[in-house]
């Protein structure tokens, strides 16, 4: 057992003795209390036997030297006055040299022990601050007192409307950070694979702080904002050399309609091997401002820079089939969806097809169902097996969740036959796709594998959206 002194004054001193006396834990250590008034001491009747009570003016140098007799391995010096603190602090350092001590500090006297390795500083102003910061909406609750305070443990709630509502914890790409509890309606689970995370559900969550901030960020995200949390920012990167006439019109065409129905803020258009033509002027007079151009006249190769994409804030990149399958190693290192135009013009879609395994749909629903509900398509989610197993109930599930948050039914259709081979004569598809490694296989690797990811080159005239494999999602 240690020997803890305490020396009290105040409201302050009076609640924190209260909860002492109904810790559980209050007996496993000596208490040696201190106050300028019995008024300090709670009012019930305390009658533990490891507690002793003293109650004399402690700012006496003299009387503390005449009472305090033990040696002790911590003192707590909790009082309402700033100069009564400084002076308790010196006398103590002069009765015992190394005694640590926690002080209470209201008034910023963190100056006044600077050179005291054996005292540390209970700033309330700043633990009371960063309490009432915990009430606003929208604002990370942080740790500040466990672990290393620096936001590497996390409480958000999860609202209405969030695309992480109705997943499952093991469908959610967790690099670099973790669910460890879900607390809901006065309860709390520790979270497991199968766990599936509610509306109004309370998630502790730990990792790196930059990334807990991304990840906060994301849960908050209300629905209608793709292509954010990738980014605020459509790129469009053309090659007048390398491209024809008609694939840059369509290029133009396709990014002019989607920076006009998406909620994106701005449109980057860059522009190498610039020549002299029609597509070049309508290319010029598209400036605004909201719309960037960049003739680059000494590049010669299309660019693929994360950094330059990080830096202009893109969150959705726009090809064609041809530099999609010349790049695509490329764009899989940007971590931001990539649109590959079809051949038809963007105006005759109507709907989202997703062919891809049940993990896949489920990691990028909410992607999926934000995208159509702002491009006003119907969804349909092909599930290419006879048997529903009960992942696949838990995807059907998910999916049924979703449609009532972003008010867009999905229909779930049943079918043995290969659904590549009923929807590549669709015209008016946009197939979602998760962008992982799979793609990038050569087609002849790719003809032998019933993976329907690997076979994407089949709706190659159509339109695709690659979503990456991230965690702000």
């Amino acid at each position: 057992m240690k020997n803890i002194l305490i020396i009290a004054d105040g409201i302050l001193a009076k609640n924190f003795l209260e909860r002492l006396f109904n810790s559980k834990n209050n007996a496993l250590h000596n208490y040696t209390v201190i106050t300028y008034n019995e008024e300090t001491i709670p009012s019930w009747d305390v009658n533990f036997e490891n507690f002793i009570f003293y109650n004399f003016d402690p700012t006496s140098l003299g009387k503390l030297k005449l009472h305090l007799k033990s040696e002790f391995e911590q003192a707590m010096v909790i009082m309402q006055n700033e100069f009564d603190i400084k002076c308790v602090c010196e006398n103590l350092r002069q009765i015992y040299p190394n005694l640590d001590m926690d002080v209470l500090d209201l008034w910023g006297m963190g100056r006044y022990f600077s050179g005291d390795n054996h005292i540390s500083i209970i700033d309330a102003r700043k633990i009371l601050s960063s309490r009432f910061m915990d009430f606003l909406p929208d604002v990370p609750v942080i740790a500040d007192n466990i672990g290393m305070g620096v936001g590497e443990i996390m409480e958000v709630q999860v609202p209405n409307g969030s695309s992480y509502a109705y997943r499952h914890v093991g469908n959610i790409r967790k690099k670099r950070w973790k669910i460890a509890m879900i607390y809901r309606k006065g309860s709390y689970t520790i979270a497991t694979a199968d766990d599936l995370i509610m509306p109004n559900d309370t998630l502790l969550i730990v990792g790196e702080p930059r990334i807990l901030e991304s990840v906060f960020r994301a849960i908050k995200k209300e629905p209608g904002q793709f292509p954010n949390p990738f980014g605020n920012n459509i790129y469009l990167e053309l090659d007048m050399k390398f491209m024809s006439k008609n694939e840059i019109d369509l290029l133009i065409d396709d990014t002019i309609e989607l920076h006009n129905r998406l909620n994106n803020k701005k449109l980057f258009i860059k522009v190498i091997n610039p020549t002299l033509c029609s597509n070049f002027s309508r290319i010029k007079e598209l400036k605004s401002n909201k719309i960037f151009i960049d003739i680059d006249y000494f590049s010669t190769k299309i660019s693929i820079n994360k950094s330059k994409m990080n830096e202009l804030d893109i969150g959705l990149v726009i090809t064609n089939s041809k530099v999609f399958n010349h790049y695509k190693r490329g764009f899989e290192a940007l971590k931001v969806p990539i649109l590959k135009i079809g051949k038809n013009g963007f105006k005759i879609l109507k709907k989202g097809v997703i062919l891809g395994d049940k993990t896949d749909a489920e990691s990028n629903s909410s992607v999926i169902m934000d995208c159509c509900k702002q491009l006003d398509f119907s969804i349909d989610f092909y599930h290419f097996d006879t048997k529903i197993d009960n992942d696949s109930k838990k995807v059907i599930e998910h999916f049924k969740s979703l449609s009532k948050i972003f008010n867009k039914k999905v229909n779930i259709i049943n079918d043995d036959i290969n659904p590549l081979l009923k929807l590549r004569n669709s015209d008016d598809i946009l197939q979602f796709l998760s962008f992982s490694n799979k793609i990038l296989d050569n087609k002849f690797g790719a003809i032998f594998s019933k993976d329907i990811n690997r076979l994407y080159y089949i709706l190659d005239d159509n339109y695709q959206l690659f979503i990456p494999q991230n965690d702000k999602i």
